[in-house]
């Protein structure tokens, strides 16, 4: 089963306990694993970029997906985000214009909410772990032609 699907994340799961456990009320927990690899990269509308949605609050807006830009593919144009955004570079090198900052493997990138930033550029092919602690934007920006895309 492909778990990339943004329906698959939200919601409730069942408490569970370890089995024989003498004192499971006490020690609940609810579990999720997810093997990334499993999970098929799912173009987005904007040319050179993917993601694999990896957990996601339909209620608050808060996710956190791998996002892959292809070499030379990038954000087109000067935001703001609705959320803080977090962002971890796992590999390539990928620069916000035209402050220069570029995340390279082990880079970690918060840009605060309302802050303006971009346009971005991936210089090589770059994987990153994005997390919004909140809603992406505070509209569907211009370069996506999905509203799924803005989420």
């Amino acid at each position: 089963m492909n778990l990339s699907e943004p329906a698959a994340y939200s919601g409730e799961l069942p408490d569970r306990a370890a089995a024989g456990d003498q004192g499971a009320a006490l020690r609940r927990f609810r579990e999720i694993m997810v093997q990334t690899d499993d999970l098929s990269w799912v173009d987005k509308t904007l040319a050179g970029l993917s993601h694999k949605m990896l957990w996601r609050d339909d209620e608050s807006g808060a996710s956190i997906a791998l996002v892959r830009f292809e070499k030379g593919a990038g954000i087109p144009s000067a935001h703001a985000h609705a959320s803080n955004q977090f962002m971890f570079c796992l590999s390539g090198r990928y620069t916000y214009e035209p402050t220069g900052i570029t995340l390279t493997p082990g880079s970690f990138y918060w840009n605060p909410k309302g802050s303006v930033h971009g346009p971005t550029r991936a210089e090589e092919e770059s994987v990153l772990l994005e997390v919004y602690d909140g809603p992406h934007y505070p509209t569907q920006p211009d370069w996506y032609t999905s509203a799924e895309d803005a989420r």
